[in-house]
């Protein structure tokens, strides 16, 4: 589970252009909760679902054709 929230975590970010760090914050108020994560610690059920919960609600926006080119 942790691997797999790491992973939408970092995709996340980098849709917006914004480190792995800053969606923790944002999500949860923990900048530091994304290097725990990397070094093998957990989270609560809780924290993943508004980590979850916080993403699906800022959805990076739909890229246009005329940014594309």
């Amino acid at each position: 589970m942790t691997t797999q929230l790491i992973s939408e975590i970092e995709r996340f970010a980098s849709s917006k252009g914004v480190a792995p760090a800053t969606v923790t914050s944002r999500a949860v108020g923990n900048s530091r909760l994304y290097r725990r994560l990397k070094d093998g610690k957990s989270c609560t059920l809780g924290v993943a679902d508004r980590l979850r919960q916080y993403m699906s609600d800022n959805p990076a926006p739909e890229e246009t054709p005329e940014a594309a080119a």
